[in-house]
């Protein structure tokens, strides 16, 4: 066959050769970069991390690990230690096992770059100590500069799995120590405005917990977070605490203590325009306050003690063995009025004409805070399962 006659196809199969290499040392090179960042990056961060927590007013924070997860935008911290700076405090502040930031991808096909966080093990500790330098009861504003810095993108989706909440006061005798455990939250859409559905509360939050004397808590929120002033409502109730196990409580801020007896709550509260509304109802069951160390005790408390007795005799209902009221109070940020007359009225309706229902009674909404909160799943025995996210 004549050389003229074949095709002239080497050059062209040269340059889709070359162009292939080019693309692979590309895809070569940015694997690299990846990797090197995959390397370096974790401890970047990490001293990073440090270096921002050292700057807490007044505490001191450390990280134990970074780990950086490329391919779902995402990077764990591990053993997170907060505590007093000034090493007058035993007790941390805040300690996590886990935090995990992670980019919400669904919500960027929504064209919105937010985030979700999960924590786990997270405890958290006020302490009340004699003097300022041995408590540690608030945190100032500063502290956002230090989260925004370390969470640098909106949290639009929080976890916490196994959390912890105490309250210690180390000035009382007995000492008191007293808390949440098994905390369990989940909270959506914190940071979103609705945009297609006019939601008038985008935002929910879900807590169940285990309080001292094996209290089942629940709390469920529903609130919009962009609101010029707070607009949110809310249910909490708070089932089967075994009295006795309050009883160092009861001690050291009443004077008494009780045999038996359960403690159980139910309260609403919402909030508008700077102005909320709200009741709880309490309720004591088949209380004791017999002891065997009466004798040896002062007599003030001995007073205080029968006197108490008394009350709950007079105004326990007989069918129940209930003694119970409602308890109203409203205000706004600067004040609270709880109403003591209409207390002590519906007490004394509980007591001699009809018992309160034990649940939620869905007529808290001041102002504009519309919908009604739906009633709180009924308590079950056992461990209190974690709330889920909703759909």
């Amino acid at each position: 066959m004549d050389s003229s006659s074949r095709p002239a196809e080497r050059p062209h199969a040269g340059r889709v050769l070359s162009w292939h290499k080019m693309i692979v040392c590309i895809l070569l090179a940015l694997l690299a970069v990846a990797g090197i960042a995959r390397v370096l990056a974790p401890g970047y961060i990490h001293r990073a991390i440090n270096r921002r927590l050292s700057h807490i007013p007044g505490y001191a924070g450390h990280v134990g690990d970074v780990e950086l997860q490329l391919w779902r935008g995402a990077y764990r911290i591990d053993n997170i230690n907060i505590v007093k700076s000034n090493g007058k405090v035993r007790e941390p502040f805040f300690t996590a096992r886990t935090v995990d930031f992670s980019i919400a991808w669904g919500e960027m096909l929504k064209k919105k770059f937010v985030s979700s966080i999960y924590v786990t093990d997270g405890r958290l500790i006020f302490l009340r100590g004699p003097t300022d330098e041995t408590s540690q009861l608030t945190a100032d504003h500063r502290w956002q500069d230090v989260i925004s810095d370390v969470f640098p993108i909106h949290i639009t989706h929080l976890e916490i799995k196994g959390g912890v909440i105490r309250f210690v006061d180390t000035t009382r005798e007995p000492r008191v120590d007293i808390g949440i455990e098994h905390i369990d939250v989940v909270a959506t859409g914190l940071r979103n405005r609705p945009s297609r559905r006019a939601e008038v509360f985008p935002a929910t939050i879900d807590i169940s917990g285990r309080s001292i004397g094996n209290g089942e808590l629940r709390l469920n929120a529903k609130l919009e977070p962009l609101a010029d002033q707070p607009h949110f409502k809310l249910a909490l109730e708070l089932r089967k605490v075994s009295l006795p196990a309050l009883n160092d409580l009861l001690r050291a801020y009443v004077g008494i203590d009780v045999s038996q007896g359960q403690f159980d709550v139910f309260g609403q509260m919402a909030m508008q325009k700077g102005h909320f509304e709200g009741y709880l109802k309490p309720f004591l069951d088949h209380v004791d306050f017999r002891n065997h160390d009466d004798a040896s005790r002062k007599l003030g408390a001995r007073i205080r003690k029968d006197a108490l007795v008394s009350v709950i005799k007079l105004f326990r209902n007989n069918d129940t063995q209930q003694l119970a009221t409602r308890i109203p109070f409203s205000g706004d940020a600067q004040s609270m009025d709880v109403r003591t007359l209409r207390t002590i009225m519906n007490g004394l309706h509980h007591g001699f004409v009809a018992a309160l229902p034990q649940s939620f009674e869905g007529t808290t909404h001041p102002d504009a805070a519309e919908s009604e909160l739906p009633p709180m799943p009924p308590a079950v025995s056992g461990p209190v399962s974690a709330a889920k996210p909703q759909p």
